[in-house]
């Protein structure tokens, strides 16, 4: 019976959540330039769910073309950067697993985002999703038994340090790959002496 009454409570948490975030992703800023269905298309499209995709794939994550938070906030307003990452790290913190009492309050999570979006709005949402599946992997910090706002802010300049790594990789690869391309085209001075020849 007591096994049953915790399934209903672990529910009844689940519901509250879920209505939570969606009342997130229902709010636009008053000035924002977009529509309330392409705001909605934008939370659908990096939803939670992306993130073991960019984990996979961390060099795309990075240097591919999804929106920055900046980009998002011009755009979209900046409510819904907050809210975005508001949803973000909520999935973050349902995830680990701590009580209830012990999860930060969503105004304390809006601010968070609010604070992320000031310091770091030059970043992809696919990099800040790379960023908290890395977190759940426990790369960076462990949270014991309670989420700490300040452990998140210095696990995201430590992934700032696994960035410039990843991206100075992927520099290699275009500079290698450009070095193959000229190679590949370059020709030798005795076909290049045949190849004047036959213009004149």
């Amino acid at each position: 019976m007591k096994r049953k009454n915790e399934m209903e409570t672990i529910t009844q948490i689940a519901r509250r959540e879920k209505s939570e975030i969606e009342k997130l992703s229902k709010t636009l800023c008053p000035d924002t330039r977009k529509s309330q269905e392409e705001t909605r298309q934008l939370l659908k499209a990096f939803s939670p769910t992306l993130q073991p995709k960019c984990y996979a794939y961390p060099e795309r994550s990075i240097c591919g073309t999804a929106p920055t938070l900046a980009v998002v906030r011009r755009d979209y307003g900046e409510q819904v950067a907050v809210d975005w990452l508001t949803i973000q790290l909520n999935d973050y913190q349902n995830f680990v697993g701590v009580k209830e009492e012990n999860k930060l309050p969503i105004d304390t999570l809006k601010s968070l985002s609010a604070m992320i979006l000031g310091r770091y709005y030059f970043l992809k949402l696919s990099e800040l999703m790379l960023f908290l599946q890395k977190l759940k992997y426990g790369d960076y910090v462990a949270m014991y038994g309670i989420v700490d706002a300040v452990k998140i802010l210095k696990a995201l300049r430590l992934f700032m340090e696994d960035r410039a790594v990843l991206i100075d990789r992927a520099e290699q690869k275009r500079k290698e790959a450009e070095r193959e391309s000229y190679a590949r085209r370059a020709v030798s001075y005795e076909k290049y002496k045949q190849m004047k020849k036959c213009e004149k």
